[in-house]
């Protein structure tokens, strides 16, 4: 009979949690797209694809996607936006999708990634449909599930992307999808991908044209030997070597294999 209380209890928390998750259709309104360049660093512009008059036309355009749980000010963005933006003068679109991969929301989150990479799609057919950039302009980085956000964007758009970057792609739920719905070689014209985590969070098996696992032999990335964060600190490292990657002059030595 004391258990019941208990179960009651349990049945109407995970209610709430279910209720608090958000399945979402495109166009959304928990989905918005900001522009960062030098000129709206300070008052970001909020896009869509009818007003995307603020890029520069012919420049470079980055796309930023975060992972489960992130905002347009996590990773990859807090690595990678301001040094692409002042340092290769890149327009750098970052998405925020927040509301749809809340935390405790992880399989209906998997399932918005669709919703997401669709609405995408429309602005990105819309600034090729009016000459405002070309595909090898482009660069579409995703980090954790952003990266999965990236490789379903192939299924959405008019013109085959030219480049994703995946920035360790998360492992739970994806690995047992249809390749559709997850990233792999067949998403762009060139696809690479980095994996710091891939015995937790991120991908074990490549999934593109270069497959890049630094530090290989160890269980955890330099840095992240703390049992307790150690995963997630793994995980993010990949954009943290990435944005290392693309101010160096030198690179990394990579060994094939």
């Amino acid at each position: 009979m004391k258990l019941v209380p208990l179960l009651v209890f349990q049945l109407v928390a995970t209610y709430q949690m279910c209720t608090a998750c958000i399945y979402a259709s495109c166009p959304s309104k928990y989905l918005n797209f900001w522009l960062y360049n030098e000129q709206t660093w300070s008052s970001p512009v909020l896009l869509t694809p009818e007003k995307y008059e603020k890029l520069t036309q012919g420049g470079d355009i980055a796309i930023l996607l975060h992972d489960y749980m992130g905002t347009k000010d996590t990773s990859p963005n807090n690595w990678l936006r301001q040094i692409l933006v002042y340092s290769k003068e890149v327009n750098v679109v970052s998405l925020d999708y927040a509301e749809l991969v809340k935390e405790g929301c992880y399989g209906l989150a998997v399932y918005n990634v669709h919703t997401i990479s669709s609405c995408l799609a429309k602005l990105i057919d819309k600034l090729l449909e009016v000459d405002w950039m070309t595909p090898d302009k482009l660069h579409v980085i995703g980090h954790g599930l952003g990266a999965h956000v990236a490789g379903q964007l192939s299924n959405y758009v008019n013109q085959k992307l030219k480049h994703i970057t995946g920035l360790d792609p998360l492992s739970a739920e994806f690995h047992k999808l249809h390749k559709r719905a997850k990233l792999d070689k067949d998403d762009a014209e060139f696809v690479d991908v980095i994996h710091t985590d891939p015995f937790e969070r991120g991908m074990l098996l490549p999934v593109g044209h270069a497959d890049f696992y630094p530090n290989p032999a160890m269980a955890y990335q330099t840095g992240c030997e703390s049992p307790i964060t150690r995963s997630l600190c793994n995980h993010e490292r990949a954009s943290q070597l990435y944005a290392q990657s693309v101010l160096s002059s030198i690179g990394f030595w990579g060994l094939k294999m």
